[in-house]
């Protein structure tokens, strides 16, 4: 297992990746400090899970409220009311729950929250991934690498984002939680639904209909079946 040296901010949802993270963090990182972003979101109850997951791991952590920054520009179904299931009006061929440039935005408020740390060599955990990610195009390999890039010619020091869930999918994230021995505190502690619905399933809280919710339980049942293999 690679180790570091540093102290990493592990963007921190509430959810089911944002918690996988925080404890990859932990087990390779001296110093780990939770952030989370209030920005409008429809449903900000995951906001109290994070700060749950924090307070049960015992680290520091900060929320942000942007307000109305990003619902006064940006049409998506997690901030505004909508069907999931449909497509982004302006982009059709994504879905109607993309908010623009969210881990753009979210990423540069994380970073600058390490630099007034005055922290010289920056490390940010987030939970984008590839595989089971919606077609974001804010959450591909390539644009995280960009982004990093980015905020280190900004900073005028070393941001590296680390995405240890880039090439796995929802039952591989289950399987890194069992073999941390974090299973029972991921489905207790997490919160992914779009519509908040906090009722207890065999794979966690939520409503069992939304996007969310069908791919955290399909991910869980291959997750299953992958370990009785």
């Amino acid at each position: 297992m690679e180790q570091f040296n540093d102290k990493a901010y592990v963007l921190l949802s509430g959810g089911q990746d944002s918690f996988v993270c925080l404890v990859w963090a932990l087990q390779r990182f001296n110093q780990v400090e939770a952030v989370s972003i209030n920005y409008g979101q429809r449903h900000n109850r995951e906001l109290y899970y994070a700060g749950e997951i924090a307070k049960h791991f015992g680290i520091k952590h900060t929320i942000y409220d942007i307000g109305n920054f990003i619902t006064s520009m940006a049409e998506s179904t997690l901030l505004n009311k909508g069907d999931h299931n449909q497509s982004h009006p302006m982009a059709q061929h994504l879905p109607a729950s993309f908010v623009p440039n969210r881990n753009g935005i979210f990423l540069t408020i994380i970073s600058n929250h390490a630099f007034r740390n005055n922290d010289k060599r920056i490390n940010i955990v987030i939970g984008t991934c590839e595989t089971d990610f919606s077609g974001y195009p804010d959450c591909r390999d390539t644009y995280i690498k960009a982004k990093a890039l980015e905020l280190s010619l900004g900073l005028d020091r070393p941001v590296s984002i680390h995405t240890p869930l880039m090439w796995l999918n929802k039952a591989q994230t289950f399987d890194m939680a069992l073999k941390a021995q974090k299973l029972n505190e991921l489905i207790e502690l997490t919160l992914t639904c779009y519509n908040a619905d906090e009722q207890m399933n065999e794979w966690g809280r939520g409503c069992g209909d939304c996007p969310a919710c069908r791919l955290r339980k399909k991910g869980y049942e291959e997750f299953l079946t992958m370990n009785k293999a």
